[in-house]
């Protein structure tokens, strides 16, 4: 069976990543059967059109760049590559992450028999430290709509769009909202309710580079916003323990603790104000709630938070201190072993392309869901 995939890219800001970006999906080994487009989105970024043209003059296969003449956002870059695409599939590829040569091979490999198909994604921080990947699985796993749902409240299916090749059809009608920063929540919402089959390949990674937290970003208080949407428009789906998990710790808590990390001190007064905006938005019987889901970390920490707020920040801080001490004692794999990626995707990219030299630090990038 032959299938057709639409590799969206939009670059957003800063085209300074893009070397890396498009050389790893120009290295991308196409099995048979498999046609694959490029769709470039310049959403005005600086040093754009510098940057695309030497990189897709030479492409292994169909490529284009649609411009924006003003910046419009990633929502926006993200529906305009949409509207052009014409695969039988869909790939969001982010301008500063990059992919494995593999990857789209194992994706397509489960496309026939599926509507989405998510791959593990490593994350990887400014100075080149890789995170545990997400989805913590050792094996493929293929799920209903429904089961897909539940895994997706329960956080296993990450909410970004970025990790996932999507069958195009489940898009239509649907568009990436402008202004939120969470923008991915409620449509990867939608997509799963829609979806009748949802296959995860445990192969080959999707990277996905984080800049550093440089204090704190108001903006992740919209989080809770886009939670509440997801819920909406699941409501009905899933069961009241995954619904509760997913409120809570993709709302409330996910704010106060952006709140806790973004600075080592006192916290800024912007950061308090999301603290006591999780707080308000934590009920008195979620506690209880999350017990008798038998989900004791939730319920301590809305307890917490509701409380005693200051106590909650150096308790998350201790306890993710204590974390990363763990992970370097037993020498976990993927600690500080992202130092060489960069060079392996380079080293992947075929001479014709020419990829601007970076240091390592600027090779890793954005944390946007």
């Amino acid at each position: 069976m032959s299938v057709t995939v639409s590799v969206i890219m939009p670059l957003h800001r800063t085209a300074r990543h893009a070397g890396r970006a498009l050389g790893s999906v120009l290295a991308t080994r196409i099995p048979d059967g498999v046609t694959v487009e490029l769709i470039v989105v310049d959403d005005a970024t600086t040093g754009g059109s510098a940057v695309l043209e030497p990189l897709l003059r030479d492409a292994p296969f169909p490529a284009r760049v649609l411009r924006h003449d003003a910046p419009r956002g990633p929502s926006a870059a993200r529906n305009t590559g949409l509207a052009a695409a014409t695969g039988d599939y869909v790939w969001f590829v982010g301008g500063d992450d990059w992919v494995d040569p593999g990857l789209l091979a194992a994706l397509a490999s489960a496309a026939p028999d599926a509507d989405i198909v998510v791959a593990g994604t490593v994350p990887v921080t400014e100075d080149g430290v890789t995170g545990p990947p997400l989805p913590r699985r050792a094996t493929g796993a293929v799920w209903t709509g429904p089961q897909a749902v539940e895994e997706f409240l329960y956080r296993r299916i990450r909410a970004g769009v970025t990790n996932k090749l999507i069958r195009r059809g489940l898009l239509d009608g649907l568009s990436f909202p402008l202004g939120p920063r969470h923008e991915d929540v409620a449509v990867m919402a939608w997509l799963l309710l829609r979806a009748r089959t949802v296959a995860y390949v445990a192969g080959p990674a999707y990277f996905h580079l984080r800049r550093p937290v440089a204090g704190f970003d108001p903006r992740v208080a919209g989080r809770a916003a886009a939670v509440d949407e997801a819920l909406f428009v699941l409501s009905g789906a899933g069961s009241p323990a995954a619904r509760l998990h997913f409120r809570l710790r993709a709302g409330a808590l996910a704010v106060a603790g952006a709140a806790a990390r973004s600075s080592v001190g006192e916290l800024s007064v912007a950061a308090w104000e999301a603290v006591g905006a999780a707080r308000r938005d934590l009920r008195p019987r979620d506690a209880w709630t999350a017990l008798r889901h038998r989900q004791p970390a939730l319920a301590a920490g809305v307890l917490l938070i509701r409380l005693a707020p200051a106590l909650y920040v150096r308790l998350y801080r201790a306890a993710r201190a204590a974390d990363r001490h763990r992970d370097d004692r037993l020498g976990r794999p993927w600690r500080g072993a992202a130092a060489a990626v960069p060079a392996a995707v380079q080293a992947a990219v075929p001479a014709a392309v020419s990829v601007p030299s970076e240091p390592a630090a600027e090779l890793v990038g954005a944390d946007r869901a």
